[in-house]
Formats: structure tokens, C-alpha cells, sequence
């Protein structure tokens, strides 16, 4: 990133964005292409992730005008992104997955991808603020209090967040069930 922009706080650089400044909307975008990256990457499949993150900063692009500043711009931005995982998913027609899915079992024993594509399909099932929190978590390494900084919550909402969306997740994978996955997960 230019090293004249790093300071800048995100409003700023959207509102000359928002006035035409390429140069304010490339340091956006330079600055939250690791985040978008990340998040990508915990919900995709590997080989959508690069597609899907520049269909997000075209989003951006195109949306940019009409970001009101009630949130943060992150905030923002992870809306956008998730709108562009839906739209990823529907055009996919996750039933398609699913039979992929069910072809690919061998023995009964999920390999790596099977599993990674399970977990990202019970990760877009959850509400947004669910994911939120994980993904803040795992894909992108937060601590607990920076999470909390970023969702403007308290630390102990942003872990009691976190320990419902860990719970919420398993019921998803079907980790609570002594049915499923071996004996309770």
C-alpha cells in the first residue's frame, strides 16, 4: 500500500472515492484485499476464491456511491462479500454440490476436500453475525478484543458470540448428534 494512504482512516479514503479518486478506492482495495482474500477462502472452494474476490471489489466499484457511512466500511464489505458468496452458491445450484459431495465418499471417510467443503457449506448456512465471528476468528487470525473492536460489542458479547457460533456451527455439521461423525464429533 502507499505508504501516504496507510494512515488515512477508511471514511476518508471512501469519500474521495465516492468523489472519483482512483487513487482513495486502490488503497481500499489494497487494504482490504487480504481480508476479502481470507474470507473468500473459508467459504470457496479454492479454485472460485480469485473469481469471486474480484466480483467483490467490482461490486465495490460499482456500489461504492451508494455507502451511506452507518457502519463501518468493513461492515459494509462484508455484506458485499456476503451477496457474492450467495450469488457464487446459486449459481452453482448447491443440490449439485451435495451429489458431488455424496460421489466423492470413499468407504465412507471424507478426505480433505470433502471435509473443507462441509464445513464451508455449514459456515454459509449460519447467520451473518455467526459467521462474522468466525470468520474474524479463524480466517483472518483476530484476537478476541480486536474482534470485539471491529463489531463495536463488548469482549464478553464478542465471546459468548463466538462460543454460540462454535455451537451453532456444530449443530450444523452435525457434530452434536452421537449419530453422526463417531461418537459426538
Amino acid at each position: 500500500m502507499d505508504r501516504s494512504t496507510e494512515s488515512i482512516p477508511d471514511q476518508i479514503l471512501v469519500e474521495r472515492a465516492q468523489k472519483g479518486d482512483r487513487d482513495a478506492f486502490e488503497a481500499l482495495c489494497e487494504r482490504y484485499l487480504p481480508v476479502v482474500y481470507n474470507r473468500l477462502g473459508a467459504l470457496l472452494p479454492p479454485e472460485a476464491v480469485e473469481d469471486v474476490t474480484q466480483e467483490v471489489f467490482v461490486a465495490v466499484l460499482r456500489g461504492i456511491q451508494h455507502y451511506r457511512g452507518r457502519g463501518s466500511f468493513r461492515t459494509w464489505l462484508s455484506g458485499v462479500i456476503r451477496h457474492k458468496v450467495a450469488d457464487y452458491y446459486r449459481r452453482r445450484h448447491r443440490r449439485s454440490q451435495e451429489i458431488a459431495l455424496e460421489e466423492n465418499i470413499h468407504g465412507g471417510k471424507a478426505d480433505d476436500w470433502e471435509e473443507q467443503a462441509h464445513v464451508r457449506m455449514a459456515l454459509y448456512r449460519l447467520p451473518a453475525h455467526y459467521q462474522e465471528v468466525l470468520l474474524l476468528r479463524f480466517a483472518e487470525g483476530r484476537p478476541f478484543k480486536e474482534i470485539a473492536e471491529i463489531l463495536d460489542i463488548s469482549l464478553e458479547a464478542t465471546k459468548s458470540r463466538y462460543r454460540r457460533a462454535v455451537q451453532a456451527i456444530a449443530r450444523e455439521l452435525g457434530y452434536d448428534r452421537p449419530d453422526k461423525r463417531g461418537e459426538n464429533g
